[in-house]
């Protein structure tokens, strides 16, 4: 299995994926290669104090302060994230039960193609427009749905912050994200059942990033493939 390590640098030139029709075949290929450092760009608050390890089968992520992890693609028309994630707790260095968040259709307010290279710490993205999604936060007592509007307001859509909604250690979560600007909606799945849903217009491309705070997450099995396709 192969192994690579990244702390301080940002991975890769940005690219532009768009979603297209896809046959079952097709769909095979939806697994995005976590190991190709191609496809990410990490910012770290404390470069020197966290690390990224890609491996063939699960991103690690351990972050002594805010940390961002984008799949550096620019994500166009209606489409379908899946992945499986989940907190680690087991005794080791920067172990917490929090900050289980996630960044999708983001871009700049003047520009879509491409996002500013920011320094981790979770106001640096104030000036961006996109959906965010913190399960956990502020030591697993919240979870929350927002809008950024691109213009510093980090509008709150609506919250659960009872205790199914929040965190469990050392379990994997599998998670769904649904894009669909043609419908006229966003929607943020929790083990197949519906957390959070925004109706009304929506950007038709973004870029995606899994965000948390002061923890030691692991990523698997992240698939991205035509709302079309989905069952």
């Amino acid at each position: 299995m192969t192994s690579k390590f990244y702390s301080t640098q940002l991975l890769l030139l940005l690219g532009v994926f768009t979603i297209r029709q896809a046959t079952a075949q097709q769909q095979d290929s939806s697994l995005i290669a976590l190991a190709d450092p191609a496809h990410w760009r990490v910012e770290f608050e404390y470069p020197q104090q966290s690390k990224l390890e890609l491996t063939d089968s699960v991103i690690s992520i351990a972050s002594f302060g805010g940390a961002t992890l984008w799949l550096d693609s620019l994500l166009q028309e209606d489409y379908v994230i899946e992945y499986e994630r989940m907190v680690v707790l087991d005794g080791e260095p920067y172990d917490r039960l929090s900050d289980f968040n996630q960044f999708w259709l983001a871009h700049e307010p003047t520009a879509h193609h491409e996002l500013k290279s920011r320094d981790g710490k979770l106001a640096s993205y104030d000036s961006l427009d996109l959906f965010y999604v913190g399960m956990g936060g502020n030591y697993n007592s919240t979870t929350r749905f927002r809008k950024y509007d691109g213009k510093g307001e980090r509008l709150l859509l609506a919250e659960k912050n009872e205790t199914p909604y929040l965190l469990q250690p050392n379990v994997y979560y599998q998670i769904k994200t649904v894009v669909a600007p043609k419908k006229g909606y966003t929607a943020f799945y929790v083990n197949n059942k519906l957390l959070f849903k925004y109706k009304g217009t929506i950007g038709k491309e973004g870029f995606f990033g899994f965000r948390q705070t002061a923890s030691r997450q692991k990523i698997k099995a992240l698939r991205i493939y035509p709302l079309s396709s989905s069952k």
